[in-house]
């Protein structure tokens, strides 16, 4: 098989390459927090800052992929992350619905437990903005010629819950949240 070879660079192009890479090295270091103090992780993720140019050119390469990798497994860990929120929301949602059901079945205002208290309260006025031509009830006017109108919309019941917690539940309750 024929192989083309190529000369090996001149010195100016070896030194013109060395040189983008010692700057791009310190960009990182400057940028990077987890790497700025750290010269023994940079050097782990992209070897010793001098060597042959094409044994750096393949250490960057070699970073760049294993670079995309973790951002895409950040990605994926991030969509399984709030898809897992999202069902915790649609679960509290449905086990408050239920248990504003269960209370005003037993036509009660209130329930007090150890832990938690929950109650049932008005809920509040509010305004709704309707579009004129459509009826549709609008989140916020938009700009331009249309006709919107505004009903007073008085809130029902709401289910209201306050927790119990002692300072160190509420501590690692917001470590959580953090």
């Amino acid at each position: 098989m024929n192989e083309i070879t190529r000369p090996p660079p001149s010195g100016y192009k070896v030194e013109q390459a060395m040189a983008t890479w010692a700057a791009a090295r310190a960009r990182l270091l400057a940028e990077d927090s987890g790497l700025e103090h750290n010269e023994a992780a940079l050097e782990d993720l992209l070897g010793a800052a001098e060597g042959d140019v094409e044994d750096v050119l393949a250490r960057l390469l070699r970073a760049a992929r294993d670079a995309k990798a973790m951002a895409e497994a950040s990605a994926t860990l991030i969509d399984d992350m709030q898809a897992r929120k999202a069902r915790f929301q649609r679960r509290n949602d449905a086990f408050r619905a239920t248990a504003f059901a269960i209370l005003t079945a037993l036509d009660r205002q209130k329930i007090e437990l150890p832990d938690l208290s929950a109650s049932i309260r008005a809920g509040q006025p509010s305004v709704q903005i309707i579009d004129d031509t459509s009826g549709r009830t609008l989140a916020a006017v938009g700009s331009g010629d249309k006709a919107y109108k505004t009903q007073l919309k008085h809130g029902g019941n709401v289910a209201a819950a306050k927790l119990k917690l002692t300072p160190e539940e509420w501590k690692a309750i917001n470590a959580l949240a953090g």
